[in-house]
């Protein structure tokens, strides 16, 4: 009897991890847009004219990971928590995606952006 009980308990932590990973899955963690934006710092808190050889390379591959509002949202937050933290120049982060020329990614840096309005 304990072994059945068991068995279910086993079964049903597995579905909700199952559960618990495909609702996330895919999703961009701002780990992972603080590593790709790492490269521009200093451009966009420094005061380099121009950002670094690998800010526009990084940014790029940030821009391939994202597919679907929900990353753009995701990446929004993440920006807008981090720019108000690390006193990003909001000018020059207006001008980064225009600057690598990149597409999916073109998201408002700002700390004021409604980032639950992001498509």
């Amino acid at each position: 009897m304990a072994v059945k009980k068991m068995v279910k308990a086993v079964f049903v932590v597995g579905l909700l991890l199952t559960m618990m990973n495909m609702s996330v899955e895919g999703a961009i963690t701002c780990n992972q847009v603080v590593s790709a934006m790492t490269p521009c710092a200093t451009y966009l808190i420094g005061n380099a004219a121009t950002p670094a050889a690998a800010c526009c390379p990084s940014i790029r591959g940030l821009d391939s990971q994202v597919k679907a509002t929900p990353d753009r949202q995701a990446v929004c937050s993440c920006l807008k928590n981090q720019a108000k933290s690390y006193g990003v120049k909001l000018g020059k982060a207006a001008n980064l995606p225009s600057l690598c020329k990149v597409t999916d990614l073109n998201v408002p840096i700002s700390p004021n952006v409604d980032c639950s309005k992001v498509h």
